[in-house]
């Protein structure tokens, strides 16, 4: 038996380039001369980019490893199937060609390892697989708009079950309905949401992993929230869209000592607002300079606590290479029990 369960391991993970694992299947309520007649094996593949995806299968290998025939193999096969979920995959190491064309014809799964198999289901997965790994070449950074809505909705955290419609995913983002859909896709292909259940003529979405594996596997596809950084003439207060950025914010939530100039971020329209204000001139003396701003691509995800959110910060200030912003980070992470499954 150690030798066949090497071969069906050897030959799927060379034919489908899967990792395969394989364990005897325990505590089945099937009838006894199934039992008798075969070894029950569990073989799961891991489907799809890092294998997060899982293909779970039930081997039925036979005792005396002797076809017994399409007719009776597919009886055995249907009594097996009511004790259990899973794709049953009839397993022989002597097949004629004719009794494979006998088992394709009647649509019975079979692994002949070195030879041949015939999973339709496997085929349908890898092809789900391979569309996702296109998928993900098709976004190269999310959205301004779709990192924000994702870091929003990580805050919020969401149960398995829990459903959203396209408003529940905005989160209370203003967006016109041309990008919110420019979002959506993204999530989609990269896999942060799959379609749920329609409620009435709303589309509704469901997120495929915990909140901690969600920013684990989109991270990559995260940018700094930061367009641009202008020095100031004066010191600004914070509120009405303006907040406390960069290593002004990392100070405040952290052990770092603050910069002596304050670092503010705002998005465009709003600094184009204070600007035509005459809030405060942009100023390009050093003599002049009294504050700094940060253009960002969104709001402040903490608008009521007019601070950057842990997320976006750390996004705008990975690239310093100044240790103790770098040590601050590390610190900052600690905060959000998500952030640190980047590590």
């Amino acid at each position: 038996m150690p030798v066949l369960l090497d071969d069906i391991k050897g030959y799927l993970e060379s034919t489908v380039g899967l990792e395969a694992h394989l364990q005897a299947a325990s505590g089945l309520k099937i009838p006894f001369h199934i039992k008798d007649a075969y070894k029950l094996v569990y073989l799961v593949l891991m489907v799809g980019p890092k294998a997060k995806q899982k293909l779970p299968m039930l081997l039925l290998l036979p005792v005396e490893n002797k076809y017994p025939g399409a007719v009776t193999l597919g009886k055995h096969i249907a009594q097996v199937q009511k004790a259990t979920d899973k794709v049953v995959v009839y397993v022989c190491q002597s097949l004629s060609v004719p009794e494979r064309r006998s088992l394709i014809a009647n649509n019975i799964n079979f692994i002949q390892p070195g030879y041949q198999m015939f999973i339709p289901e496997l085929a349908m997965d890898l092809r789900e697989s391979v569309r996702t790994r296109r998928n993900e070449k098709d976004v190269s950074t999310l959205l301004p708009a779709a990192q924000a809505m994702v870091l929003a909705r990580l805050y919020e955290g969401w149960d398995s079950d829990t459903i959203f419609n396209s408003n529940g995913i905005m989160n209370g983002f203003k967006y016109s309905r041309v990008t919110l859909a420019k979002v959506i896709d993204q999530m989609l292909k990269l896999g942060i949401v799959h379609p749920a259940q329609s409620q009435g003529f709303k589309n509704c979405y469901s997120f495929g992993a915990p909140p901690a594996e969600v920013f684990k596997n989109v991270r990559r596809f995260m940018r700094s929230p930061v367009k641009r950084k202008v020095a100031i003439d004066r010191v600004l207060h914070t509120g009405n869209g303006v907040f406390l950025a960069g290593e002004t914010a990392l100070a405040k939530c952290t052990m770092l000592a603050g910069p002596v100039q304050p670092i503010f971020g705002m998005t465009k329209k709003q600094f184009d607002t204070l600007v035509e204000e005459q809030a405060f001139k942009v100023t390009d003396s050093v003599d002049e300079t009294r504050a700094w701003v940060e253009i960002w691509a969104y709001r402040s995800l903490k608008e009521g606590k007019n601070i950057a959110d842990e997320a976006s910060l750390l996004l705008s200030l990975e690239n310093i290479p100044d240790e103790r912003v770098q040590l601050a980070l590390d610190e900052l992470k600690e905060a959000v029990a998500w952030l640190k499954s980047e590590d």
